[in-house]
């Protein structure tokens, strides 16, 4: 079940003035404007001159917001864009040439593909947030919309370069690289950030994992901390790159 906003905020929320992507306050002040700020900045909004910018129409936060729902996405669906340094980053790491087929699971805004792009035109982007989905279409590409996690080799195809910043919560990180492996060619390679979290962890998916990127001779990098403090986020993270032998045994 979703959470409720407070029905004094959505009043003060609708009476702000949407403009493109931007909500504007209004000229008369707002008595609640901590809570009205604190549920904007949760919406995906960022303060900027007497208002608050958004990466879609700002019309759609607000008709969400008018119901009373807290919204939320970047917890709901674990999104936290890669730096642009990091992004340059995986793609260099990755090895992109113009005749490989590359995957970014978990797409967000393109952060990571619009990289790939510059290495070959050859990339699919899937993508579950629907406002993402939305700005990947607007930007030319054709997301595939829907949960990575099921999906298959059969319908999905395979790749030779899969690059991914996948959520981490709930050993997600761990879900998705091995699901990203299923779907590498033979000779391939997967540069792919994730947590620290399951590095020392003892739970058995951890431990198996741990012992699988062994066997396969995975290497990993750490990433410095605060990498991703422009996200919203002060997690710990590693880049994993794993390389799929050209004859599977």
């Amino acid at each position: 079940m979703c959470k409720k906003l407070d029905q004094a905020v959505v009043a003060s929320i609708m009476k702000m003035i949407p403009n493109g992507s931007r909500l504007e306050l209004p000229s008369e002040q707002l008595t609640n404007y901590p809570q009205v700020k604190k549920a904007l900045l949760n919406a995906g909004g960022k303060y900027k001159k007497c208002g608050f910018e958004f990466t879609c129409d700002a019309q759609d936060i607000l008709a969400r917001l008018s119901e009373g729902e807290a919204v939320n996405d970047k917890k709901t669906f674990q999104f936290f864009p890669t730096p642009k340094p990091l992004a340059q980053k995986l793609v260099e790491l990755a090895d992109i040439q113009e005749s490989h087929t590359c995957l970014e699971p978990e797409a967000g805004q393109g952060a990571i593909s619009d990289l790939i792009l510059n290495k070959t035109a050859n990339c699919t982007v899937v993508e579950l947030m629907p406002e993402n989905a939305k700005i990947l279409t607007n930007k030319g590409y054709q997301p595939i919309v829907g949960d990575f996690l099921s999906m298959r080799p059969e319908s999905l195809g395979q790749f030779d370069r899969i690059v991914a910043n996948p959520p981490f919560t709930k050993n997600q990180d761990i879900d998705h690289i091995t699901q990203m492996y299923s779907m590498l060619k033979p000779g391939g390679k997967i540069v792919s950030i994730a947590s620290r979290s399951w590095i020392r962890g003892q739970q058995k998916k951890q431990v198996s994992f741990q012992n699988w990127l062994e066997d396969i001779g995975a290497t990993l990098t750490a990433i410095p901390d605060g990498a991703f403090s422009e996200s919203g986020t002060a997690v710990g993270a590693v880049i994993v790159q794993i390389h799929k032998p050209k004859k599977v045994a």
